[in-house]
């Protein structure tokens, strides 16, 4: 009986979050770069370039002061029958997400030398979904209760995911040409997850109630700080621009995290023969050191202005190499389960937290479009494309695995700046949604004795989009 609870523990422990940090071009920055969808690897103007290309910096004549964000993001993740038929996993947020935050700093001392400073929101990502279902249905065997049972489930999954860059950036203009540049970043990343599953069948055996149930209920929460570089060469002949970029794989500085888990099997009778059993598993472990890596990656774009209308037709291309599977949190190790460690490990098994990547490679498309003075500056439309392809590599163990999300995302821009004596205004709306096959983590159709309470996991259909007004202003001193 203990081994038959043990196999089938392993639906429990497929805790899993819904993090959209598996796509990493979630989100751009700047305000020009942003409603071009970040294609401007090749010919970013503005406070921007300490990101997307530091070599850049250099062909920028005005110290200027940006900021700029994403404001009022409507979005909505949606799994169609992601716990069974008809029980979608649904959630509508509304939030506002800081974008960044950048300058740009000349010295007389250090001609042809430019400096910049960059805060921005990598990752700014929160969600919350719950599905309960309720029925009267044959879920114990007949050996114990014919006839249907009182059954009730839930699933309950909240997260917060806040991931923050701090870059200084230098650029040297080696001629009137050409120029390179690198960024220093420390990236500080707060992940928060909490999720429960919980399910029962209650019953009379004739002479009193009887109930069976289970419930997995998982906690983590971690701050980590790396380090990494983006060094980049820049090509300005005018009319025509390129550029080329690499970003390091990051440096581990310091991490800390808690995990806790709560597994629960009382009183289940796999093998049917009229004896119900149970098994407890509980622990939690605080001050942990944690481990977070983003990828080496690899950019190039290049700009072409059309004369006499001036149009700015740009172009990018980043492609994030793979950094496989690797661990979060490591547990110490420990005895989780009295007198059953041999067969399924101790604590460092159960509490172990993982996360992984596959290979990447994104396309961004962009137009600018002078349209003159009017009323109160000079306006420019803008217009851009981009693919956000997701690097989630597929569960193959038991562990708690972060960043669960599976499908592509396309973003659509568009917006306007106005530029007035010393300052810029921008306004742009930005477009998101994307589509995939996803495997359910939890299925509540179907229950039986021999699968926990619940049902087997089958395919679904998720759903993501959003739609956000982009706000930006620069002054320039």
């Amino acid at each position: 009986m203990p081994k038959l609870l043990l196999v089938g523990l392993c639906l429990l422990c497929s805790a899993a979050s819904f993090a959209q940090d598996q796509n990493y071009w979630a989100q751009q920055y700047g305000t020009r770069s942003h409603m071009l969808g970040g294609a401007v690897v090749g010919g970013v103007d503005d406070t921007s370039a300490g990101y997307y290309n530091p070599a850049r910096l250099a062909f920028i004549d005005n110290p200027s002061l940006s900021v700029s964000a994403t404001v009022y993001q409507l979005s909505r993740y949606f799994v169609r029958d992601g716990a069974g038929r008809d029980r979608d996993l649904d959630a509508l947020n509304w939030r506002v997400i800081p974008s960044l935050v950048s300058g740009i700093h000349l010295f007389e001392f250090a001609p042809g030398h430019s400096f910049g400073h960059t805060i921005m929101a990598r990752h700014y990502y929160g969600n919350s979904v719950s599905v309960r279902r309720e029925a009267r249905e044959n879920v114990i065997g007949d050996v114990r209760s014919p006839g249907d049972e009182d059954y009730t489930a839930q699933i309950t999954a909240d997260l917060d995911l806040q991931e923050y860059w701090l870059g200084l950036s230098w650029a040297w203009k080696l001629t009137d040409q050409l120029s390179f540049g690198a960024t220093m970043f420390g990236g500080l990343r707060t992940e928060k997850l909490l999720a429960d599953v919980d399910a029962r069948a209650v019953w009379f055996n004739g002479t009193a109630f009887e109930a069976a149930a289970i419930e997995n209920s998982t906690y983590v929460n971690y701050v980590d700080v790396r380090a990494f570089w983006k060094i980049g060469l820049a090509l300005d002949l005018g009319s025509f621009k390129a550029g080329v970029a690499v970003t390091t794989q990051s440096v581990h500085l310091w991490g800390e995290g808690t995990v806790s888990r709560d597994l629960e099997i009382l009183n289940i009778d796999p093998d049917q023969d009229g004896v119900g059993a149970s098994l407890v598993l509980n622990d939690r472990q605080d001050a942990r050191p944690t481990e977070f890596r983003s990828p080496w990656s690899l950019s190039a774009g290049a700009e072409l202005t059309v004369l006499p209308s001036r149009t700015r037709i740009c172009a990018s291309v980043e492609w994030f190499l793979p950094v496989g599977s690797w661990t979060v949190i490591r547990p110490e190790s420990g005895a989780f389960l009295q007198g059953a460690t041999t067969l399924i490990g101790g604590s460092n098994d159960f509490l172990k937290v993982r996360h992984g990547s596959n290979g990447v490679f994104n396309v961004a498309a962009g137009i600018s479009q002078p349209f003159g003075y009017w009323l109160i500056g000079d306006w420019t439309g803008h217009w851009g494309f981009y693919t956000d392809f997701s690097s989630n590599i597929a569960k193959h163990d038991d562990a708690i695995r972060l960043g669960a999300t599976e499908w592509d995302l396309y973003h659509g821009l568009t917006g306007v700046t106005v530029a007035s004596g010393k300052s810029e205004f921008g306004l742009g709306v930005h477009f998101t949604i994307g589509s995939d096959s996803v495997e359910q983590n939890i299925n509540l159709d179907g229950p039986t004795e021999q699968t926990l309470l619940l049902g087997v996991s089958e395919s679904a259909r998720g759903v993501y989009w959003a739609i956000g007004i982009i706000v930006g202003y620069t002054y320039f001193f």
